[in-house]
């Protein structure tokens, strides 16, 4: 049996190009300030978004997304692209990630979405429908300052991707720019 590995940098195709072009839309909308962290490992997507779409140049992270961050650097934006899907514990992410920002920064997120389980990924922990990342965006204290959502469409080669081009399997990008919102403050319910 061939070993695949889910995370391994996925090939500069239509689909790649598009999510490129999609990302760097949202971000140019936005405000991108210095510094920038990007969580998750350096890859080719942020080389593109730095060198052809003269992006600032970014820190990277270089430990375990899963575990408590042992650094104590602020950031004035933070960019997590396809990266919160692929955590045990998004919740302890976002707390985390908050704990990074500067005040008045940014985090951009983004994440997949599918329509039917039948198209979820096997490297995905989390899959996501809207209400469950605002459930998340709420509990981990933020608030939404901006969405954009894209559909993927994929090229027709089999039945599967056939599929995929219908409500039941489109793949839908996700993308959210969030501040920092109220700390919220659990209550000790003994006393």
């Amino acid at each position: 049996m061939k070993f695949v590995n889910p995370h391994k940098e996925p090939k500069y195709n239509y689909q790649y190009k598009r999510r490129l072009r999609d990302t760097r839309s949202f971000l140019v909308k936005n405000k991108i300030c210095h510094p920038v962290l990007v969580m998750g490992e350096k890859t080719e997507f942020e080389t593109i978004l730095n060198e052809r779409y003269y992006m600032p140049k970014f820190d990277y992270t270089d430990f375990d997304l899963n575990y408590p961050f042992p650094i104590g650097a602020k950031y004035s934006t933070i960019l997590c692209f396809q990266v919160i899907e692929h955590l045990l514990n998004p919740l302890l992410f976002m707390q985390e990630v908050r704990k990074l920002m500067k005040e008045n920064s940014l985090l951009y997120i983004s994440y997949p979405t599918h329509g039917s389980k039948l198209f979820w990924s096997s490297g995905h922990f989390h899959e996501y429908d809207k209400s469950r990342f605002l459930y998340l965006v709420k509990e981990s204290g933020f608030k939404i300052i901006d969405y954009k959502q894209k559909i993927m469409w994929v090229r027709i080669k089999g039945i599967r991707p056939i599929i995929r081009n219908t409500p039941l399997g489109w793949c839908k990008h996700q993308y959210y720019c969030l501040e920092k919102g109220a700390q919220k403050i659990l209550e000790d319910k003994d006393g």
